[in-house]
């Protein structure tokens, strides 16, 4: 069974935007979950996602007391017999990126975001990925990314990045 999996992160609502984008909400229907790597600002984002999939969330640094309350800084599920691992990150995208690839050295795919960097790269078997900013940022529009998993045991995980 293959499953699709939607990633986002740093959706920033209603801190930089009112709302997450209707054209990223069109890309995510049909999918089979929704991994969302941090800085949601509000919990209004994860009510607005779960009428699309199941959610699974970590919290961010930019992300009220309210979503931390609710929300761990790390979180580690399988599916399809994959191992993923959610992190959002602190300090610089090279820090976020190196503290990703060796905090979960186990993982199938680890997701991350806080770099507004949008990201895609096999580290061995381990698939590293951020979504990017579903906010957009100065340098980069908004944008999400698609994960894809097979239960056949020797295909590796693979994704794509969709920019608006």
């Amino acid at each position: 069974m293959a499953m699709r999996i939607g990633v986002l992160s740093d959706t920033h609502v209603p801190d930089r935007q009112a709302s997450i984008p209707g054209s990223i909400l069109e890309g995510l229907q049909g999918v089979d979950l929704i991994v969302h790597a941090g800085d949601l600002t509000c919990l209004d984002v994860l009510s607005v996602l779960e009428k699309i999939a199941l959610v699974r969330a970590v919290c961010g640094n930019m992300d009220s007391p309210e979503v931390r309350s609710k929300l761990g800084e790390t979180l580690v599920f399988e599916v399809c017999g994959k191992s993923i691992a959610v992190m959002h990150g602190s300090g610089s995208p090279a820090e976020t990126e190196n503290r990703a690839r060796s905090s979960f050295p186990d993982a199938d795919v680890v997701i991350f975001g806080h770099t507004h960097r949008p990201f895609v790269e096999y580290r061995g078997k381990t698939l590293l990925l951020n979504p990017g900013p579903a906010s957009g940022c100065l340098y980069c529009k908004p944008s999400y990314a698609i994960l894809r998993l097979e239960d056949d045991g020797e295909k590796l995980p693979t994704a794509q990045i969709y920019r608006l």
